[in-house]
């Protein structure tokens, strides 16, 4: 039996209680997946990562959970991470890289007393299909949204820089605030494309420190509403690049969590196909798992 610490980190915010909440757990070289699954279930938040001891070196390995499966790449959990690791592991302020399922990933950490800057730069994006017609009106079933209620000039379309996501644009806050889902469409729809993750966005209400309010839903892989989510912003700000002149100088900040209670803002710099998401967090808890 092995003492493992647990925190209970809030991402993309300095305040408690607000943000995207996530497990870290450290450490965990002798932990099957089958036993950071049921870690993850029993945390019950919507991503849990897992930290491999530390060897000195500039790489840290790390796996993420959902209650329900892996992923390739978490990035409010990689805030969290990287939280931990500086505020707690002894990690100094440099650059550094994160082996994840997802690949060798750039990691920078400005040490500060509290709330460690962190930013992570995401894998090269890519932009996948548009939706078809038909995916289009499931879509909409799914929403339990009309035809007029989207951008018509911003298609829906699959984009990824890691984790891939459904970008769907409103064009009105009230509409993605007030959303009714018909979750086994939704989900229904998720498997058809292979993609789980519904990334929801508006300009409506938008001003120069927000691009856009959004919501993400992924039902489908266990979250069925996540409340501050990094890699969806990283794809939408690359979508953004390629289609609109909303992102000046490379810059974007992207408000999400309003309709849960747990707002959190995501700011993301975006290099030609590349995201870098920057964020802070706090510690809420710390604990202890004897397994």
């Amino acid at each position: 039996m092995e003492d493992r610490t647990v925190w209970q980190i809030d991402a993309f915010t300095t305040s408690p209680f607000s943000g995207n909440p996530a497990g870290v757990v450290y450490p965990c070289d002798s932990l099957t997946a089958e036993e950071m699954l049921k870690i993850s279930r029993e945390l019950n938040n919507s991503e849990t990562a897992f930290i491999q001891r530390l060897d000195g070196c500039d790489v840290q390995h790390i796996r993420f959970f959902t209650v329900k499966q892996e992923v390739p790449l978490c990035t409010h959990a990689t805030v969290a991470s990287y939280h931990v690791l500086s505020t707690k592991l002894g990690l100094k302020s440099g650059e550094y890289r994160m082996q994840c399922k997802a690949g060798l990933l750039p990691v920078s950490v400005e040490s500060l007393p509290a709330h460690p800057r962190i930013r992570v730069t995401q894998k090269e994006g890519h932009f996948g299909p548009l939706l078809t017609d038909e995916q289009n009106k499931k879509l909409i079933e799914a929403l339990q949204l009309k035809p007029a209620s989207f951008y018509k000039d911003l298609p829906v379309q699959i984009v990824s820089t890691g984790n891939a996501k459904v970008l769907v644009g409103l064009k009105n806050k009230h509409e993605l605030d007030a959303l009714s889902l018909r979750r086994e469409v939704l989900i229904a729809l998720g498997e058809e494309l292979g993609v789980p993750g519904f990334y929801l966005y508006t300009f409506d209400q938008a001003d120069e420190q927000i691009t856009a309010h959004t919501r993400m839903f992924s039902p489908g892989s266990g979250v069925e509403e996540d409340p501050v989510t990094g890699n969806a912003a990283g794809a939408l700000a690359l979508y953004l690049s390629r289609y609109t002149n909303r992102m000046p100088e490379g810059r974007a900040s992207f408000m999400q969590g309003e309709a849960m209670g747990r707002q959190g803002v995501v700011s993301v710099i975006v290099n030609q196909l590349y995201a870098t998401v920057l964020g802070q967090a706090c510690t809420v808890f710390e604990t202890h798992l004897l397994l």
